[in-house]
This record gives structure tokens, C-alpha cells and sequence, in this order.
């Protein structure tokens, strides 16, 4: 797959099937709509994803942005999983945003890329003055030479698959709910970094990790069981986010035991997968009781990861 980041670089002699959007998370949705993308190119026809970085919503609103369920990073390459042509990344500004629908269609699907055809989401709109929809699009898609295909919403038992709802999902330690939207398992990486090395003395090394990314959004607190994936290879493992309140003076950390490993893994990037919630953060009465509920997380992830395949 091709990442364009200037529309002035998309090839002059080929048109486009396109869609639009901030495609965040990838997920069943979304990768509807790239399915079908796929489908509809030939020879004179690439298949184009149009979207933006930052989200939209870090730019037009004054109320915090809502956290993101994949990295630019992690789009790109989860787009690229479904086979599309060309993706073209554009800086989303307060400029882009104040153009109309209709000079955004002229002026940059149509002059810039090319498009022959677009198929968008059943709710996606667009325009300074929102009136991008399905119905504008037709309505001007004889004038321009287009051709419009809706994809409609994607169900999971009565509910609409959407990247609200896989937040929710998450912030809820709903996981098992999160990877059936998605589609996958939903994933953070991030760097090790030195911690305390408690947990190397409990028998339970972890590694840190620290997330680049501070848009990026963090499941809630908890205990989970985990892929883990880095230089190692892939692992099962159990994973720690919170305060760790038996420790005094602990701070907030991302902390992954990675089982049967023993390895330096500081200033390596890590990625895991979140396969299950096990259970809240507790305060124990001791190292001692920490390490029996440690030996009882670590059988219960074992037992979640033997029945849930790897990423």
C-alpha cells in the first residue's frame, strides 16, 4: 500500500474508489467498507482511503477529544491488512474544516484524486456545514461524474458496530465485546522502561511500558490476560494497569509479566493484545497474599489464553 501525505503526489493517469473517514480502530465496519473497496477496483480503477490526522474533534471542539482506539500507525498498517491501494493521509486543520461539502468534493476528491467512485458509511457526514451526506452525494454525482454506493450499518447481536461503542466497550473491561467489533484483539505498544523491579523479587518480573502516544486510549484499570508480542516472538502473558495499592508510594504504571520469560527487554517496544478482563485492582494485606492472588491471575490466564488464539 501506497501512504500519500500531499494530494499533489497522487498519480495524474489512474482514478479512484474511494472512501472517507477516520476509519479509527479499523474495525468490522469499517473493514466493510474496504472489503467492497477492494472488490470495485480494475486496471483503471485504485482503491483509495481518504483520511485525517488529528481526529477532527481534537480541532473543531473545545471539550477534550475523545481517546483513540488505534495510532496513526496502527491504522495505516491495519488498512494495509485489507489490501487497498493507496491510503492518503491529510492534516486535518481549522482551513480544511471550513470548506463546504461541495468544494471539498470539487476541489479535492475530484480534481486531486480522481474519484470515479465512492462508497461510505450509512451516518458519515462532512462540510464545514455538515451536509457531506449520502444524499448530497448523490445529488451531485451526475454533475461530476461519480458514482455513489452506501454501506449500511454492521450488527452485533442489535447493536451498530462503532468506534463509540468499542470505547465504551473498553472502558467497561468489556474485551471479549471490544475484539467482536473490532474484529481483532484491540492492542497498546509501547516502550520499557525501568521500573521499581518489585516484581522481579515477587517472582513476577513485568515490564513497563510506557505509551507514546498520549491519545492513545489505555483499557481501564485492572487485571488482564494478554498476548504479549516483541522481540520474543508472541507469548501469553497477564497484565497490570493501576496504582498498585498494596505497594506504598506506587504510581499509576502498565505493567506486563510476560510468563515463562526472562529476558532484558529495557528500551524494546512492546505490544499487547487484551484478551480478557480477570479481575479489579485489590489492596492485600501483605507480599505474601499478593503472591497468591499473582499465582491465581497467572492459572486463570493461562487457562483464557489457551482457548483464545493468538493475534
Amino acid at each position: 500500500m501506497k501512504v500519500l501525505y500531499n494530494l499533489n503526489d497522487f498519480p495524474a493517469d489512474i482514478h479512484s474508489v474511494m472512501s472517507i473517514g477516520t476509519f479509527d480502530g479499523v474495525h468490522k465496519g469499517h473493514q466493510l467498507i474496504l472489503q467492497e473497496l477492494k472488490k470495485q477496483t480494475d486496471a483503471q480503477n485504485v482503491s483509495v482511503v481518504f483520511t485525517f490526522w488529528p481526529h477532527p474533534k481534537k480541532i473543531l471542539s473545545n471539550r477534550p477529544s475523545p481517546k483513540l482506539l488505534s495510532t496513526l500507525e496502527e491504522r495505516l498498517a491495519l488498512i494495509e491488512k485489507e489490501g487497498i491501494d493507496y491510503t492518503v493521509v491529510v492534516p486535518f486543520t481549522k482551513e480544511l474544516s471550513e470548506l463546504s461539502a461541495r468544494s471539498f468534493v470539487q476541489e479535492v476528491l475530484v480534481n486531486k484524486l480522481h474519484l470515479h467512485k465512492i462508497i461510505i458509511g450509512y451516518d458519515h457526514r462532512f462540510g464545514n456545514d455538515r451536509t457531506g451526506d449520502l444524499g448530497f452525494l448523490k445529488s451531485i454525482s451526475s454533475e461530476f461524474n461519480f458514482e455513489v454506493q452506501e454501506i449500511p450499518a454492521h450488527y452485533i447481536e442489535q447493536t451498530a458496530v462503532s468506534s463509540t461503542k468499542i470505547r465504551t466497550a473498553l472502558a467497561e473491561h468489556e474485551c471479549q465485546e471490544a475484539t467482536q467489533h473490532l474484529g481483532h484483539y484491540y492492542s497498546i505498544a509501547g516502550e520499557v522502561v525501568k521500573g521499581k523491579q518489585l516484581g522481579r523479587t515477587l517472582g513476577y518480573p513485568t515490564a513497563n511500558l510506557k505509551v507514546k502516544d498520549v491519545d492513545k486510549l489505555i483499557p481501564s484499570d485492572g487485571i488482564y490476560a494478554v498476548w504479549a508480542e516483541g522481540s520474543f516472538g508472541m507469548r501469553p502473558g497477564m497484565m497490570s494497569i493501576g496504582n498498585n495499592p498494596t505497594i506504598p508510594g506506587a504510581t499509576h504504571s502498565i505493567e506486563v509479566h510476560i510468563f515463562e520469560l526472562n529476558e532484558d527487554l529495557y528500551t524494546q517496544e512492546v505490544r499487547v493484545y487484551f484478551v480478557e478482563y480477570i479481575r479489579a485492582e485489590l489492596k492485600f494485606s501483605g507480599l505474601d497474599a499478593l503472591i497468591d492472588q499473582l499465582k491465581k491471575d497467572e492459572a486463570a490466564s493461562k487457562h483464557i489464553l489457551a482457548n483464545h488464539p493468538q493475534p
